[in-house]
């Protein structure tokens, strides 16, 4: 059975740290900065420089992330 690997975004809401709103912003702002050939990003990164999560929340997250992708 495979199981569904969640996206950074996915994975801090349900923790509960971020709102869809605030992940679509980032996620807006990404495209903005991709778009006008600036240096790339990640969202995590715009997520903390907005406040929207602490750099514990950002930790945790990848954390999950990580053990996703290990083999089972």
């Amino acid at each position: 059975m495979t199981q569904k690997k969640y996206l950074l975004g996915e994975i801090l809401i349900k923790l509960g740290v971020l709102t869809e709103e605030q992940l679509q912003q980032a996620l807006k702002e990404q495209e903005i900065i991709d778009s006008q050939g600036k240096e790339h990003k990640p969202v995590g990164q715009i997520l903390l420089e907005h406040g929207f999560i602490s750099p514990n929340d950002l930790i945790e997250a990848i954390k999950i992330q990580t053990k996703q992708r290990e083999p089972i």
